[in-house]
């Protein structure tokens, strides 16, 4: 729950949601972003194939074309294009990546060279 309310919270500071959302778009919206953050929860290597984070993100697109009430923040759009098609084309390649540890390292990159 605490969880939930964080990301709900960070949502709507973000722009993302306008705090006048209904339960069912909260719930999905708060459903994707742990969906589209599962690679990168884990050491372990991700399934893109068994996992099936792309049909699943899918399924919640349409509520959010049905009960969505403002729209993301528009300098959202391109990254969520790149993870989309990120995401398709792992599972059609049917890889399986460490995508915590490679992300971690370009991170801890990024923060050292930006000091």
């Amino acid at each position: 729950k605490q969880w939930y309310q964080r990301r709900v919270r960070a949502s709507k500071e973000m722009g993302f949601l306008s705090g006048y959302e209904s339960d069912v778009m909260l719930e999905a919206h708060v459903e994707a972003i742990k969906v589209v953050g599962e690679p990168f929860a884990t050491d372990e290597p991700y399934d893109f194939v068994e996992q099936a984070a792309y049909k699943r993100v899918a399924k919640l697109l349409e509520v959010f074309a049905k009960h969505r009430i403002t729209a993301p923040p528009e300098e959202s759009y391109a990254l969520n294009r790149k993870l989309s098609g990120a995401f398709l084309l792992c599972n059609k390649l049917n890889a399986v990546i460490p995508c915590k540890p490679l992300f971690d390292r370009v991170y801890e990159h990024k923060m050292a060279t930006a000091k």
